[in-house]
């Protein structure tokens, strides 16, 4: 299962998509599954990216602490960096 939503920051993600002319900035917030059958093969992944190759991630071998920390994630107001790594994401 892949479900990709849009959040907003004040961080640039270098770069972090932008709205409104540029005045928006966001990063993407996905859960997915990084092989066909986690948690046996592969595993449950939270991931925030700017446009290119800043990132942050955090892997879960149950579905439902990843889904819970997704919605985690996509209830914060302003998406940092320093948000994330309070919840337990590091450096992709």
């Amino acid at each position: 299962m892949l479900v990709e939503v849009f959040k907003a920051t004040s961080e640039d993600w270098f770069p972090s998509y932008k709205l409104d002319g540029g005045r928006i900035s966001l990063v993407e917030v996905s859960f997915t599954q990084t092989g066909p059958k986690p948690p046996y093969q592969g595993s449950w992944r939270v991931c925030v990216w700017g446009g290119d190759d800043c990132g942050m991630d955090m892997d879960f071998s149950v579905e439902a602490e990843a889904w819970n920390c997704f919605l985690q994630v996509i209830g914060l107001t302003d998406v940092t960096r320093k948000a994330l790594a309070g919840i337990g994401f590091s450096s992709a």
